[in-house]
């Protein structure tokens, strides 16, 4: 094959469109007759290039294959390329092997950049540029996360003042603050709701312009841990805006406030928000040892039975007694719960245990004692509630005092005297159990019927914690008592 066969043939492999070649066409290879040579395309008239010079060397063996190259990144034939100063489609950069050079310069291994390009019709492989563009990635995240710092002040909005008392009219100077901060928030939000729109409307008249809010806004959505994106992510290329709480990427201003409007967000900001304010929490010193000391003191006058409000419920566990004895013979009714113990609140129902003798039946006792209570008019709303886990009867007292009784409950008995004598070893224990009783009341914690723990758990719980103590504050009485005696 002459040096012009081959020269024609690598141009119309390398896509070089001239003299009308489709690109990637194989040329005509001419046979010593002038006619084609049987297994080329022809790729039809007009000439493929200027001839190159001959007598270069001897003729290359003719191929019976359409592709005149042998193994990838073989040796070039021989003979001038045109210089072009931009690759035209389909071919390769300049400084590739097979545009550099002859065919010993691309033959050897030392021969420039030959393996940082790919060779003719191949493509580059993705597993190369991955690893980089993950890398890319991390890093645009790494820096949009930002590290959260604590900048505000633990004495952020209060006097400076030579102690670290709160006084009142710090109190009320922060309430006038907050009364002022409401209508700012509400200005605030119609700007925001605003900004929103004019970006909804740059966006829809699809301009070159980037919309920018304004400073308020900027502070306003910092407020809900939402900022803008320093630098573009790669994984989310159209968002601007960056939730660190929620680790969230959002497009625009309208999805800022869908997503700090969602439950998840909200659940987690209040939890960020107690977080910081137990952090910030000033140590505890005399003022605030007085303060509890008051409050503690107070719950317990206003929520906590008396002595005169123990007495009273004494007393109807004895008008009862002594009503029942009539027609039931041998029985008894005392107290138990929070009104022999002493932990109970005001509001706490009158708890009744009716004993009776061993010859006698439980239902027929409890019948009787229904029929008895509910002719008796100092008695008031008597209903049943045999089909309870505890059969009990309920009913008012004239005074308005809620009463329950029910039969033969003696542990529960037990343990009610076990806690009044705790109570009555120490008054602290009295005032501490109360506001506990009062809390667990507050918070609904104290709904057994709802699942929830029955009222003397919290007393119990409170005496446990009191033993507990480096210095125990209560003793244990059980340890002290005869096992004999019952």
């Amino acid at each position: 094959m002459k040096p012009k066969e081959i020269e024609d043939q690598i141009k119309g492999l390398l896509g070089l469109n001239l003299g009308g070649v489709a690109p990637g066409s194989l040329p005509v290879a001419v046979g010593p007759g002038g006619g084609p040579r049987p297994g080329v395309r022809n790729p039809g008239p007009g000439p493929i290039g200027p001839p190159g010079p001959v007598g270069r060397g001897p003729p290359r063996p003719r191929h019976a294959s359409p592709a005149p190259f042998g193994p990838r990144g073989g040796a070039r034939p021989p003979g001038p390329f045109p210089r072009n100063t931009a690759p035209s489609p389909g071919q390769i950069p300049k400084n590739s092997a097979a545009a550099r050079g002859g065919g010993a310069a691309a033959a050897s291994p030392q021969a420039g950049n030959r393996a940082d390009v790919p060779a003719p019709g191949s493509y580059p492989h993705s597993r190369q540029s991955k690893p980089r563009q993950e890398s890319e990635e991390e890093e645009v995240e790494k820096r949009n996360k930002k590290p959260r710092t604590r900048t505000e002040p633990r004495t952020k909005n209060r006097k400076k003042s030579g102690s670290s008392i709160v006084t009142v009219e710090d109190d009320e100077a922060e309430g006038t603050q907050e009364k002022a901060a409401a209508p700012k928030h509400k200005e605030i939000e119609i700007q925001f709701a605003q900004e929103a729109a004019q970006e909804a409307a740059v966006a829809t008249a699809e301009t070159l312009e980037e919309f920018k809010p304004s400073e308020a806004v900027l502070g306003f959505l910092a407020g809900k841990y939402l900022y803008p994106l320093a630098h573009k992510s790669s994984k989310f290329p159209r968002a601007r805006w960056f939730c660190r709480l929620c680790e969230y990427h959002c497009d625009n201003l309208a999805k800022c406030r869908e997503h700090y409007l969602d439950t998840r967000h909200s659940r987690l900001s209040r939890t960020k928000e107690v977080e910081t304010t137990l952090y910030h929490l000033p140590r505890p010193n005399k003022h605030h040892l007085d303060c509890l000391n008051s409050l503690l003191a107070t719950v317990e006058k206003e929520q906590g039975l008396s002595t005169s409000d123990l007495n009273i419920r004494q007393a109807v566990a004895q008008s009862v007694h002594s009503l029942l004895q009539e027609h039931i013979q041998g029985c008894t009714v005392r107290l138990y719960g929070s009104s022999l113990s002493g932990f109970g609140l005001k509001s706490a129902n009158v708890n009744l245990d009716l004993q009776i003798t061993a010859d006698q039946k439980p239902h027929l006792a409890l019948l009787k004692a229904l029929e008895v209570l509910h002719d008796s008019p100092e008695y008031l709303e008597v209903a049943d509630e045999f089909t309870a886990k505890i059969p009990t009867i309920k009913f008012m007292t004239t005074t308005g005092l809620a009463c329950e009784l029910s039969l033969n409950n003696h542990q529960a008995y037990q343990t009610s005297s076990l806690l009044k004598d705790y109570w009555s070893l120490d008054p602290r224990v009295r005032t501490v159990g109360v506001a506990f009783r009062y809390w667990a009341s507050v918070v609904r914690m104290d709904r057994q019927a709802e699942g929830t723990l029955p009222p003397h758990t919290f007393a119990i719980l409170l005496v446990y914690f009191l033993q507990q103590q480096t210095k125990p504050v209560l003793p244990c009485i059980h340890e002290y008592l005869d096992p004999s005696n019952e």
